[in-house]
């Protein structure tokens, strides 16, 4: 006897029911979907952001946080780049985000929007040196650029024009003018004047000569040590009397570089190996006439190979300082700053320390971060006026100490 309970439904009628459920199921994504894409879509148009006045203009060189030129957003903003680029003159554009989350971060729509910003340069070029006082000899050329020096801080490549001649074939006293102007429009301008005379008038060194023993009187105080630097100049040293006369520490010379390479002091591998064996805290300087990046680089890493894993117990320093015939270098005073970055960054890499040479006069004036950077100032006068910090202070370069014939530098360690 059959009963309902063993009674099927048609197949027919199961497919129905399962079109029905699939239909309600697509008929619910769908407007799931469309719940969803009309959120994103209103929440997307509802991203904005507002910059500062248009339009936005920042000094070559300068430091600007990209945040700090929204004025006000819908949604989180993110910059593409965290400060504003200011390498080089002229019109930059930096993106940003904004962004919102929905249901817990299912949805996240974000538009993109443009800041339009102009670089400039507003600093006039720097005169470096005057030229004024130059004694020529009758009968030979004259450039301008022989004996002035000038740079800028943004253009390599400003030019000089000079109002007035020299006539090289009649003695007298030539008044000049003198005005550079860089890429920008920016000048600098000042009145020289060039003598020409049958002979250039000979150097006279009348500088008063200091012992070793009265420059550590002169300067003693806590937590002062003394010192000197050499190269190859001072010839073949007894670095013994040299520790002897109350020295302990010596900066020597490793070499001068030129178009990233290294010519290695001929006195370097003696200094450094006798100073060690004389008990002296050695450190290194290289002086450099490298004009890029790439190149102070190179000239680091030949420093790095060439000592060998070998540390000095001072720092390793930095030498630039043709600036009387800088406008020869093609290059600019922001290029010659990133110069000792790299430098400082790569001889880091290795593990070694590094630190700035430089006169107070363009430590003041070329020389950017000193607050920052390892500094050994050269000024040489009885009390320094330089207000930055400083590690070492070569403070006179007419110095004289048993264990080297003639003048030497003398420095004192803070």
């Amino acid at each position: 006897m059959r009963t309902d309970r063993y009674r099927q439904d048609p197949p027919e009628k199961k497919h129905s029911a399962f079109k029905i459920i699939l239909i309600l199921v697509l008929l619910l994504a769908a407007a799931t979907a469309g719940f969803a894409g009309y959120t994103y879509k209103t929440a997307n148009d509802s991203l904005a952001i507002s910059f500062a006045a248009d339009p936005v203009k920042v000094e070559f060189g300068g430091t600007y946080k990209a945040l700090d030129y929204v004025t006000s957003s819908v949604g989180k903003v993110t910059a593409s780049d965290k400060y504003l680029d200011t390498d080089t003159v002229g019109n930059r554009k930096l993106n940003f985000t904004v962004s919102k989350s929905l249901f817990g971060g299912l949805l996240n729509p974000e538009k993109e929007f443009t800041l339009n910003y102009s670089v400039i340069d507003t600093i006039p070029p720097l005169q470096l040196w005057n030229g004024s006082g130059t004694v020529l000899e009758r009968g030979t050329e004259f450039d301008i650029n022989d004996v002035i020096g000038y740079g800028d801080n943004a253009d390599p490549n400003p030019t000089v024009k000079v109002k007035g001649k020299v006539n090289m074939k009649k003695n007298g006293r030539y008044p000049l003018h003198v005005t550079v102007t860089d890429a920008s429009g920016n000048k600098t301008e000042w009145d020289m004047y060039v003598d020409v005379a049958d002979n250039v008038p000979a150097y006279n060194d009348n500088f008063p000569r200091t012992s070793f023993s009265d420059f550590m009187k002169k300067h003693k105080g806590k937590g002062r040590s003394f010192g000197i630097d050499v190269s190859t100049w001072q010839g073949d040293v007894d670095f013994k009397s040299v520790k002897s006369a109350g020295c302990d520490f010596v900066i020597i010379r490793v070499g001068y570089s030129a178009d990233g390479k290294v010519n290695i002091d001929s006195k370097f591998e003696q200094n450094y190996k006798k100073a060690k064996e004389a008990g002296l805290r050695r450190g290194l300087y290289l002086y450099s006439y490298d004009n890029t990046e790439e190149k102070a680089q190179a000239s680091a890493d030949w420093i790095i190979k060439k000592l060998a894993g070998d540390r000095p117990e001072l720092p390793i320093a930095f030498d630039w300082e043709d600036f009387g015939r800088f406008q020869a270098y093609d290059m600019n005073f922001a290029t010659l700053n990133r110069m000792y970055d790299v430098f400082e960054n790569e001889l880091s890499k290795a593990g070694y320390e590094s630190m700035l040479y430089g006169s107070k006069n363009f430590l003041e004036k070329v020389w950017e971060d000193t607050d920052q950077r390892p500094v050994w100032l050269a000024h040489y006068t009885e009390k320094t006026d330089y207000k930055g910090p400083y590690n070492i202070w070569q403070a006179s370069c007419t110095g004289r100490i048993n264990g080297i014939d003639g003048d030497v530098d003398m420095d004192i360690k803070f």
